[in-house]
């Protein structure tokens, strides 16, 4: 402890030391507003209203804080780093733009789910807290230097989405995630075994084994395991806003966590990286079938981007870490943030628990831009509208096809995963533009402004990168 004290004073000083980590202490400050108007003013009306202002305030102070140290320290001096605490925590220009894309998600998660949190019966203070300590959970995963430390702030990420829909849920008394809670902790019993085992053995093989059953753990904990996984957890259907955290935030900063352990884990071993690639591509074909088959729309986009994180994975697996992951993955992120956003739409207007393909039939005669934005977007997830998402999954295609003489085998892999997203996405769009009389319904009604703006800023970011 003392080391770390002298080391934390000889690198940086304390204004520094806050500087850097003003995102955090705005993060603090709402989380101390919120709890303060929870305790002593739950009972106002407009007490939600306000815990929205706090949070959404923090969240945006927390984009120009982030931007404004960007902008001075990274992009006039490009190999300017920070190191705390022993180099613990080390501060770059990728890990505080990662930094900035996963609290970008957060702002645009609840700006498009605010009308859901504020039910009657919802604790919306709370959930506002939970989302101001993902962002500190997240922004320290992207600093951190430590296997162990990484796996710790995702272990605490995944649990604060589950308590996030533990506060959320719609019935009394009802026990929400028992699947979700025996996966974690399964995930972490495994992880937390395992990496105790790399202390005690010196044994080449055996630690190459360990790496493996690591890497699982991992993606075990994200929800990338075939058959296994947070799927089977049925309540998320009901609970859009939690299946958004849990199916287009949780992967990215999963994608966010292995490309940092990639950095410290040696997967270069035959051993280790053939057996996770094999792996890998049983689960996207596992997903693939999962996607093809699937009508409940929320089912569909999740598990098609497990397909599309699985082949991030991959590509991290064979060549290591790099910021070319992280792109994609927020990219990933940014398009699925946008559909569920649309669903939510869909959710609040037609007043329905489940999102099947029944759900979009005729939606074109009842609003013309919602069925349009819908359909570009899954146009564009799909890879039929050519974009930066669609640029980056074929650049990983190319290379893993030209990796070895057996690269053919993963990317007819990836090809018939994506036919398959395809095959489903076709027949969505063909549900949205069916014309029956009989299966009109009245136009959409509802307030729901801010959820298109995602969408249309999604659309407009992938084309627009495509150029840069």
């Amino acid at each position: 402890m003392e080391n770390t004290i002298l080391n934390f004073n000889n690198q940086t000083a304390l204004t520094d030391f806050i500087s850097f980590f003003s995102a955090e202490i705005m993060c603090i400050i709402g989380i101390i507003l919120n709890l303060f108007f929870f305790l002593f003013f739950k009972r106002k009306l407009n007490i939600k209203r306000v815990s929205d202002f706090i949070t959404s305030g923090a969240l945006i102070l927390n984009l120009a804080i982030l931007g404004a140290i960007c902008f001075k320290h990274f992009f006039f001096n490009q190999d300017y780093t920070v190191c705390f605490f022993n180099n613990v925590l080390v501060l770059n220009k990728s890990n505080m733009l990662t930094k900035i894309s996963l609290n970008f998600l957060l702002m645009l998660f609840l700006f498009t789910h605010y009308k859901f949190n504020r039910k009657v019966k919802f604790k919306t203070p709370i959930l506002n807290s939970i989302i101001l300590m993902l962002s500190i959970m997240g922004g320290f995963l992207t600093l951190a230097s430590n296997t162990l430390l990484i796996f710790i702030l995702l272990d605490i990420s995944v649990f604060l989405i589950y308590k996030y829909a533990s506060n959320a849920r719609i019935r009394k008394y009802f026990a929400y995630c028992p699947d979700f809670i025996t996966i974690s902790l399964s995930s972490s019993f495994l992880f937390y075994s395992f990496y105790i085992l790399t202390i005690f053995t010196k044994n080449d093989l055996q630690l190459n084994i360990i790496n493996i059953c690591l890497i699982l753990s991992v993606l075990l904990k994200i929800g990338l395991f075939p058959f296994y996984n947070y799927q089977t957890d049925r309540n998320y259907k009901t609970n859009l806003p939690y299946c958004t955290l849990l199916f287009a935030y949780l992967p990215y900063l999963g994608i966010c966590a292995f490309n940092k352990m990639a950095q410290f884990q040696n997967l270069s071993y035959n051993i280790v990286y053939i057996s996770a690639i094999l792996f890998v591509l049983f689960s996207i074909v596992v997903f693939s079938i999962f996607a093809l088959k699937q009508k409940n729309l929320i089912k569909f986009f999740a598990n098609t981007n497990c397909i599309f994180s699985l082949i991030i994975m991959l590509n991290i697996i064979l060549f290591n870490s790099s910021d070319f992951n992280l792109k994609t993955g927020f990219e990933c992120a940014i398009v699925f943030l946008s559909l569920f956003s649309l669903l939510s739409i869909l959710k609040l207007n037609l007043n329905i628990n489940k999102i099947n393909l029944n759900s979009v039939t005729t939606i074109f005669f009842r609003n013309k831009f919602y069925a349009l934005i819908l359909s570009i977007v899954i146009l564009f997830m799909s890879s039929v509208i050519y974009n930066d998402l669609t640029k980056s999954l074929l650049s990983i295609l190319k290379n893993i096809y030209l990796y070895d003489i057996m690269g053919y085998i993963p990317a007819i892999i990836i090809i018939f995963a994506l036919m398959a997203i395809l095959l489903n996405s076709l027949k969505i769009i063909q549900n949205i533009y069916k014309f029956d009389k009989t299966l009109i319904k009245d136009e959409f009604k509802k307030r729901t402004t801010i959820n298109y703006v995602v969408p249309v800023f999604t659309i407009l970011f992938l084309v627009v990168k495509i150029f840069l």
